[in-house]
């Protein structure tokens, strides 16, 4: 299973409930976590970063709507499935903070959508819209690089590069590991020279003294680093 897999944490009090979505969930790819009360859910949600939670209202002890308001504290996002398929039950659940309500018995294929939809929702609201650092900030919707107040022009190679170093702030990246992540490809004769042209064009267009770059600096023998005043937003 990928490392990358989104983590779903699964709150009913049926136990073949439970089974049910573990199997369903899993055989998409999803990293299923089982809780049967709501107390459980809200300490397994304290210590696990989860991507959606799937939420029965009708729990022993604390109730759905209860976990669903403490999850909202952590923007964590809730499907509630449940047996209660009153509307005023539905409008309550909204209310409470949940994104979606599906009712029991419920369609398979219809609660994978459904899941898929809130998921690929939260990933896209986790996803950084902006690198910034003390003098550069990459718009990464519209690829404009700004430098120093002023939009500078990278060819699509110089902006993957300033991409990659910005992302990984602080990490020392070799030859090879920017040649794959740039140029999706394994060694060759001359890459090494290739990637440092290249570094050397982009330090040109964005450092103050390029001979004296104080953002894209080499660490000697193992690679390059862009310095941690990286931020994300």
């Amino acid at each position: 299973m990928s490392d990358t897999a989104k983590k779903i944490l699964v709150v009913d009090d049926e136990p073949h409930i439970l089974d049910l979505l573990h199997f369903l969930l899993t055989d998409e790819g999803y990293l299923v976590t089982a809780a049967d009360t709501g107390e459980t859910a809200i300490e397994l949600a304290g210590h696990e970063d989860f991507d959606l939670v799937i939420l029965d209202l009708a729990l022993p002890g604390i109730d759905g709507f209860s976990v669903c308001r403490r999850l909202q504290n952590q923007n964590i996002p809730v499907l509630m499935l449940s047996s209660y398929d009153e509307d005023d039950y539905v409008v309550s659940g909204l209310e409470t903070g949940a994104l979606d309500y599906v009712r029991k018995p419920f369609n398979h294929r219809e609660l994978i959508l459904r899941v898929a939809n809130l998921v690929d929702r939260n990933t896209s609201l986790k996803t950084p819209k902006t690198l910034i650092s003390e003098d550069v900030r990459i718009n990464l919707d519209t690829e404009e690089v700004i430098c120093r107040g002023r939009v500078i022009r990278l060819t699509p190679t110089e902006y993957l590069l300033l991409k990659l170093l910005m992302s990984r702030q602080g990490m020392v990246l070799s030859s090879e590991d920017i040649l794959h992540e740039v140029w999706d490809a394994d060694e060759w004769d001359g890459y090494r020279q290739m990637v440092k042209v290249n570094i050397q064009r982009l330090r040109n267009k964005i450092e103050k003294y390029p001979r004296n770059p104080v953002m894209i600096v080499n660490q000697w023998g193992r690679g390059y680093r862009f310095v941690p005043t990286v931020t994300v937003s």
